[in-house]
């Protein structure tokens, strides 16, 4: 018989085919994997860290982080309970570390009424810091990024889990390059912070669905706990994770029956919720945890009813709000069983959420006018009113394409997308389509599938349809680790095209993945003003959208070097759309000489008209008539949105806070001009001539109408 060959050995780290990888073949694709995924998280943070030190704090943080700072300080919440404290509180430890002045702020009222006044209060801090103002909030922004590093850590696992480690490093350079991550994973908002300690509660979930055990529904459960400490948003979660599992028990099957996994799911969940509440509880510092429910004073329509008789005698409350709605809406518990009932959850979670759902569900018209009644003694009129069929709501105005309404579009958020998001992204989350439409998968593919399209499908359902806030993307950047995420099949899906084909994808992946690189560079670090250049870019006319997506107030620093430059001795007039008061570079011995502009004929008028005139404080005011010379205005108040202005008083501590608020399109006028720059793509620059100011004579011949 002739003899067997001889078996070959194989070639070194070569393995053979069917065979998992040698040990030290895999040890090297960890290291390069680790190493790329460290430098793209490390190129995340440089970016983040060099643009938040070039702006200022925005319109929210200002009220933000002096709040996160007195839960340190006094360990009570009740300064500005409308967002939970987790993100507040992580920004806040560094600066309360630097021993800021807190201790004259507790002696005044914006503390010490029954209903702090966050914003009040932000201004006291502001005055009172202010020769560290700016350093306490880069102190403060600096520890921020490091959620996104987190939320880039969540995109890259999840990803690569699913669909391989270069998918993950694909998913995460999405992540890291965003300009809208970018943008607010700098800030000390919640709307980051919230975003990936969301995202990695789920994931989380996502692992134990995949291999329930105790200890990973424990470990889900905290994670929810901490993701409901963030934002108020993340309740959603309670809703998507049992769908979740049922799609899971439904398309899954396993050697257990199915009796046994119901019940040992609902055991699970028991878990969870409780551990939730518990970790909710612990954020607060069972602050008021316990309370009976009968005893809170709520507003909004989920957790009040209407009165006996439609008007009751409601309690005293410094919040203008309050004290509009309070006398026709009651506690829904009161006078039921649970009236007594202590409550699980802290009181300043409740009074936030209940704050919160406020803002979201608008303020019904038919109460304005019932409480316009009530004032004038018509307590009959009053009881008709509240009691009418009218539900229509009065919210913020709000803006796109350069159209301002009062009412928002069911399309906002789409319209959001198609202009903040790089074109190279766009172009990968459009073609990742492909492996999820025509890819052939199992059934417990199609629940991993299902678990990464289900927040963003609600999200987007319920910012367009279900609330009339048309705000900002922040609103939905919620969806886009679960995007990312899912955009990673495309890696293995062009690796699996044979020829040329292959070589046309790769060509096509990497070129639109230099587009969202390339797009995050180009406008560093003004992040927050990015707009693709399909859209028209950040300085379209008009723009596609203002306030948070193109000018919340972040380049007042940035104008004020500006001016040092180019025009050191002459004023400016200034219309800014921010809550710091321009004052405030005096105090810190940087002389900033400016005055505000003059508005349109009654758009403008003191924000203590009320008060007893002996007692008002003098004021500077608004210029009188428009002449040549510079005018910065803010992009927001350019086009049309109302707001509150401080006053150029030399008297700082009698009127620091803003004396001034406006009806719409006060400094609309400055459209009839073209600026002659821009500061950041945020504060338009305008140097008018004599034959400008002739152009506008005819604004201030009439007053304002009431809308625009």
């Amino acid at each position: 018989m002739p003899r067997k060959p001889r078996p070959q050995p194989a070639v070194p780290d070569e393995p053979l085919a069917g065979e998992p990888p040698a040990p030290t073949s895999s040890r090297k694709r960890t290291f390069w994997i680790a190493l790329a995924v460290a430098t793209v998280l490390g190129a995340h943070l440089a970016l983040a860290e060099r643009s938040l030190l070039s702006e200022n704090a925005t319109v929210d943080e200002v009220a933000h982080l002096p709040a996160g700072v007195t839960y340190w300080d006094k360990h009570t919440f009740r300064l500005y309970h409308h967002n939970p404290p987790l993100v507040k509180m992580i920004a806040a430890l560094p600066v309360w570390l630097a021993s800021p002045v807190l201790e004259p702020l507790y002696q005044r009222r914006a503390w010490t009424q029954p209903e702090p006044a966050q914003l009040n209060f932000s201004q006291d801090f502001a005055y009172a810091n202010a020769d560290r103002y700016f350093e306490l909030f880069d102190l403060g922004r600096m520890v921020m990024p490091l959620f996104s590093v987190l939320g880039g850590l969540v995109v890259f696992a999840w990803s690569a889990r699913l669909y391989g480690s270069i998918a993950g490093l694909l998913s995460l350079t999405l992540w890291c390059f965003c300009p809208n991550v970018l943008a607010h994973g700098r800030l000390v908002t919640t709307d980051l912070g919230s975003t990936a300690v969301g995202a990695g509660a789920t994931f989380l979930f996502w692992l134990y669905l995949r291999r329930p055990s105790w200890g990973r529904a424990a470990v889900a459960g905290v994670a929810l706990g901490l993701a409901q400490l963030s934002k108020f948003s993340m309740l959603l979660l309670y809703f998507v994770w049992p769908f979740l599992w049922v799609v899971r028990l439904a398309l899954v099957k396993v050697d257990a029956r199915w009796p046994r996994r119901i019940g040992l799911g609902l055991g699970h969940a028991a878990l969870v919720v409780a551990l939730s509440v518990l970790t909710i509880d612990a954020g607060y510092l069972f602050e008021g945890v316990g309370r009976p429910l009968g005893s809170f004073e709520f507003a909004s329509s989920s957790l009040t009813k209407p009165p006996p008789g439609g008007v009751r005698a409601a309690p005293e409350s410094d919040n203008p709000l309050f004290r509009m709605l309070w006398p026709f809406a009651e506690n829904r518990f009161r006078g039921t069983l649970l009236e007594r009932l202590p409550s699980p959850l802290p009181e300043h979670y409740l009074l936030g959420f209940d704050e919160q759902k406020v803002e979201a569900d608008g303020i019904p018209l038919r109460l304005q006018r019932a409480y316009g009644l009530l004032a004038a003694g018509d307590v009959a009129g009053a009881r008709r009113e509240a009691a009418s069929s009218d539900r229509s709501v009065g919210g913020y105005l709000v803006y796109l394409n350069g159209e301002m309404r009062g009412s928002g579009w069911w399309y906002y958020y789409l319209a959001t997308l198609a202009y903040k998001v790089p074109e190279g992204t766009l172009l990968i989350l459009l073609a990742s389509l492909a492996p999820t439409a025509l890819g052939r998968r199992s059934r417990e593919a199609w629940a991993d599938e299902i678990a990464l399209w289900t927040v963003p499908a609600v999200v987007l359902f319920a910012m367009s349809f279900l609330t009339d806030i048309n705000l900002g993307l922040r609103y939905i950047l919620a969806i886009f680790p679960y995007l990312y995420i899912q955009a990673g099949k495309l890696a293995p899906w062009v690796e699996a095209r044979a020829g040329r084909a292959r070589a046309i994808a790769r060509g096509g992946l990497v070129g639109c993945l230099g587009l969202t690189i390339a797009a995050a560079l180009w406008i560093h670090p003004h992040y927050l003003a990015y707009f693709n250049v399909v859209s028209g870019g950040p300085d379209r006319t008009p723009p596609r959208l203002i306030d948070s997506n193109l000018d919340w107030g972040q380049d007042l620093v940035n104008l004020r070097e500006w001016c040092r430059v180019n025009v050191p001795n002459e004023p400016i007039g200034l219309a800014y759309f921010g809550q710091i008061n321009p004052g405030v570079f005096t105090l810190r011995g940087d002389r900033f000489d400016w005055f505000l502009p003059p508005p349109r004929p009654g758009a403008l008028e003191r924000m203590d008209a009320g008060v007893d005139p002996m007692r008002r404080a003098p004021l500077v005011g608004p210029a009188t008539e428009l002449k040549p010379g510079w005018y910065a205005v803010s992009a927001t108040l350019v086009h049309g949105l109302k707001w509150r202005f401080y006053d150029p008083t030399p008297r700082f501590r009698e009127v620091w806070a803003p004396a001034w608020s406006s009806g719409p399109d006060v400094y609309g006028y400055f459209r009839l001009f073209e600026p002659k720059r821009r500061i950041g793509h945020s504060i338009y620059l305008y140097h008018l001539t004599p034959d400008d100011v002739a152009r506008a004579a005819d604004v201030f011949k009439a007053p304002a109408a009431a809308g625009r």
